[in-house]
């Protein structure tokens, strides 16, 4: 006989409301346990998972975002607590015989890997040893035996100058640098909107409105998403896989043709009044305060039609990049660099700074130098660390020198 069915009627018999809804929750509970094992061991083995830090960002609030402190990921990154890139500690007191030299700027300076895994996927994590502070200490230290040279990474991914005026009066300052470099360039000068302006205009910070404006649903929901993104590990690769769908769906739109007169007009205008007076602003605040403030034009993909020395698989990633923007993209950031470089070096020399060009500094190099539009290979952050040492070294032994002067 079945026990399910009532032997008087042989109906079958139900269960009680209370024991479907437990039963309900613990199978509910254990396909959700099972969703966040599966994804947390995913995570691991595709993303470096080191079972802690979902999110390489963490808030900051006064510049938005931050690399998380402690962050790991096994392939190669990882943050020490303060959220510099380096494994190890930063002390505020800088220890005699130091000289120390800070690197700021957005996802190039940071050593992010590349963004066209679909071109490409040799080149999707570099790790610590492969960032042009890396190659930039190392190649101090051999050139300045017995000096204690530290380069550290305080760059944060897709942040603007406005950010570094912000860091370094928050906390850069507070560790007593010599030199600060500044490589920026694509994230700034590619605006051309009329309203553009700095601090109002960051995208990134249009998560935290939402959730701290009017307490709306789109408010609540926000907030709750944001809390399983960083949290749950299912939610996590879920909402990147969403994203992929969106991102997949709305690429075949097309983007609007470009007119280059009007959008180069327009970009100096916003540049003008936005990054490069943020540059004026940290060049003399650094020279109050004698450090050197060394600004560096970063190099760009569109920028290398031409380069000799570039791979087959370059040379795929450059016509990605040309089609995959705006119509007359490229003539106008040959036009904005033109303009940009001279802008900044003139106001680098009102403010006592150094300004480097680095914009071509790639032709005749043998090997691949870009993973994307912007992001660098090791060999292409090698051969920036080592223009950068040519026109810093002889600084750093001025200021040596008259260090050992003074202390006699």
């Amino acid at each position: 006989m079945d026990p399910m069915t009532d032997p008087h009627t042989n109906v079958p018999r139900t269960l009680p409301r209370w024991k479907l809804v437990l039963f309900s929750g613990i199978l509910a509970l254990v396909v959700l346990s099972v969703l966040e094992i599966g994804a947390r061991v995913m995570l691991r083995v595709t993303r470096g998972f080191d079972g802690k830090h979902l999110y390489q960002y963490a808030f900051d609030p006064y510049k938005n975002i931050l690399p998380t402190p402690n962050f790991v990921d096994r392939r190669g990154i990882e943050h020490n607590s303060v959220g510099f890139r380096r494994s190890s500690e930063v002390t505020r007191e800088k220890p005699a015989g130091t000289y120390r030299v800070f690197l700021m700027g957005g996802s190039t300076a940071y050593g992010i890997g590349g963004l066209w895994p679909h071109l490409q996927r040799d080149y999707t994590v570099l790790d610590n040893s492969q960032t042009i502070d890396a190659y930039l200490e190392r190649a101090l230290a051999d050139s300045l035996p017995g000096v204690n040279v530290e380069v550290i990474n305080a760059a944060i991914t897709s942040t603007w100058t406005h950010h570094h005026l912000i860091y370094l009066n928050q906390s850069i300052l507070g560790y007593d640098p010599d030199m600060v470099l500044f490589l920026d360039g694509y994230n700034d000068f590619f605006h051309f909107l009329p309203n553009h302006d700095q601090f109002a205009s960051y995208s990134y910070n249009l998560q935290s409105r939402v959730i701290m404006g009017d307490p709306t649903i789109k408010a609540l929901l926000a907030s709750n998403g944001w809390w399983l993104f960083r949290k749950s590990a299912a939610a996590h690769l879920a909402s990147r896989a969403a994203r992929t769908v969106v991102q997949f769906v709305r690429r075949d739109r097309g983007p609007a043709p470009l007119d280059p007169d009007s959008a180069l007009a327009a970009m100096r205008r916003t540049f003008d009044r936005s990054a490069l007076k943020m540059i004026e602003r940290i060049g003399l605040i650094l020279e109050a305060e004698h450090v050197h403030a060394v600004f560096m034009l970063q190099p760009l993909l569109v920028l290398e039609r031409d380069r000799r020395g570039a791979p087959a698989v370059e040379r795929e990633l450059f016509e990605f990049n040309v089609a995959s923007y705006r119509t007359n993209y490229e003539e106008f950031m040959r036009g904005a660099v033109g303009y940009v470089g001279p802008a900044e070096q003139a106001v680098a020399d009102e403010v006592g700074a150094e300004f480097i060009d680095l914009t071509r500094i790639y032709d005749g190099v043998e090997g691949q130098v870009y993973t994307d539009y912007a992001h660098l290979t090791p060999l292409g952050n090698e051969v920036v660390a080592l223009n950068v040492l040519q026109r810093v070294l002889p600084m750093i032994r001025r200021d040596l020198a008259e260090a050992a002067d003074s202390a006699r």
